[in-house]
């Protein structure tokens, strides 16, 4: 009995202290953008060498979270689309089409999503780079991947000349955009390594 008592003791303070670093990390993210996550089921780890730097406001694409290093002009922002509420309002309007209506499955638009977003930020549309499906399922847990790099326009890229973005879809659970910005192409890849993992889904 008393064993049985020291494990439960146990096992309830090992989960006050995993639901406290829990609340810890989620702490020091914006609101908006945790809840984004967990409606996505996605998890997030902030990269290392990176500190948080205030969102911009922009009209081409709206970003929830940003990273850059402090002594360097490297920014990395990212951006949580769930599709949860897109799937409610699909079943609601799926019960009542009529003969010959068409509703658009959300997880068949996740491509010309974003082809808009690159667009508006780029002002064109670059070729898209798709990933390996095994590699982005490794990799992201994610069911489609793909990347494209360009010289950014307008408010969206400020004084960055280069941008990469990487975008991640899985069924019912949403779109994630990760946008690497630099005023130089030196050292890209390296700069960007840190953050390349930092989001996945659940």
């Amino acid at each position: 009995m008393k064993q049985l008592i020291r494990t439960s003791l146990l096992f309830t303070l090992l989960t006050a202290f995993l639901f406290l670093i829990t609340s810890f990390v989620a702490a020091g993210l914006p609101k908006t953008f945790s809840e984004l996550l967990d409606r996505a089921n996605m998890a997030f780890v902030n990269p290392d060498s990176l500190v948080s730097t205030p969102v911009l406001y922009n009209r081409a694409c709206i970003y929830e979270y940003a990273v850059k290093y402090p002594d360097k002009n490297f920014e990395v922002r990212y951006c949580i689309r769930p599709s949860d509420n897109l799937w409610k309002e699909y079943e609601l309007n799926k019960k009542s089409l009529k003969k010959g209506d068409i509703e658009t499955n959300p997880d068949s638009t996740y491509l010309w999503k974003f082809e808009t977003i690159i667009s508006n930020i780029s002002g064109s549309l670059p070729k898209i780079t798709e990933f390996d499906k095994t590699s982005v399922k490794n990799e992201f847990n994610a069911d489609w991947g793909g990347t494209v790099a360009f010289q950014p326009k307008g408010e969206f890229g400020q004084n960055y000349k280069y941008c990469m973005i990487i975008a991640l879809h899985k069924s019912h659970q949403g779109d994630a955009y990760i946008f690497y910005l630099s005023d130089s192409p030196e050292g890209f890849n390296e700069l960007m390594a840190p953050a390349f993992h930092s989001l996945k889904f659940r």
